[in-house]
């Protein structure tokens, strides 16, 4: 085992903290910055692929990371103190870091009924995190995302998701057109698929949708909601009943409710 070490801002250093700040670094590096044992542990159970180790003293670490990192054969950096604090965004500075490849995932459902989950323009890191977290604690099948979207690979995002990021398959849509392609598709192994949208200006109670059939359920930005391509792409369009005096709920606790309700059936 080769450790590298840096005990100043050199360019390796660099290129480290601009994955865990820079969207473009990461797509072009194809890299993920990941912080914590836990979301660790998950990627590694989870079969991604560990390209570095990064900590700030050997000897200090716990058994369990001196173990992972003997194991693998990803290049490991051991950083001054003062530069893995640096790269922390923990209040006690974590002790160990992985740069991850990021994977292509084969996205196979293999559900008679499953429940596909779609954000439209998802803008707040934390709340997406929290929804990946729901998807995978109720079984959704896939996650998808579209539009004008925090990066999914932004480490807040999968630190919120308390390790599920590894765990719940996604994919990107890139246009209308190709989630037309997508519902399509769909529709051939599932005819019976419904999709259903989340509005307020609906009669229509969550508690009466129908749980038996395969659901494609969408969710809209934190501030403008659903596209207008997607409520007219639903089949039907349903709202959280709610105290008088109250009229919305933060995405995340939106998402889960209704989740929640789908996951009952499944």
């Amino acid at each position: 085992m080769k450790i590298i070490k840096i005990g100043k801002e050199n360019s390796t250093f660099q290129e480290i903290f601009a994955l865990k700040n820079n969207r473009q670094k990461r797509n072009k590096k194809q890299l993920l910055f990941v912080e914590g044992v836990q979301n660790i542990k998950n990627a590694i159970d989870n079969n991604w692929e560990i390209n570095s180790f990064i900590f700030a003293d050997f000897e200090r670490l716990s058994n369990w990371a001196k173990n992972t990192i003997k194991s693998s054969n990803a290049t490991c950096y051991e950083l001054s103190s003062d530069l893995m604090e640096k790269l922390s965004d923990k209040d006690q500075t974590s002790e160990i870091i992985a740069l991850i490849k990021i994977k292509n995932q084969d996205i196979k459902i293999n559900s008679k009924r499953p429940v596909i989950l779609l954000l439209d323009r998802p803008s707040k890191k934390g709340n997406f995190g929290t929804i990946i977290r729901s998807c995978d604690a109720f079984n959704v099948d896939l996650l998808l995302f579209m539009g004008h979207s925090v990066d999914i690979y932004d480490p807040k995002v999968i630190v919120s998701s308390m390790g599920s990021f590894f765990r719940v398959p996604f994919m990107y849509v890139k246009s209308n057109n190709e989630l037309l392609e997508f519902v399509n598709t769909l529709k051939k192994s599932h005819p019976t698929l419904q999709i259903i949208s989340t509005t307020l200006q609906t009669d229509n109670s969550l508690e009466t949708l129908n749980t038996n059939k395969p659901t494609l359920l969408m969710m809209g930005n934190e501030a403008e909601g659903l596209s207008n391509f997607l409520v007219d792409l639903s089949d039907e369009s349903v709202k959280i009943n709610m105290r008088s005096g109250i009229d919305s709920l933060n995405v995340a606790c939106a998402t889960s409710i209704c989740l929640y309700k789908l996951y009952l059936n499944k």
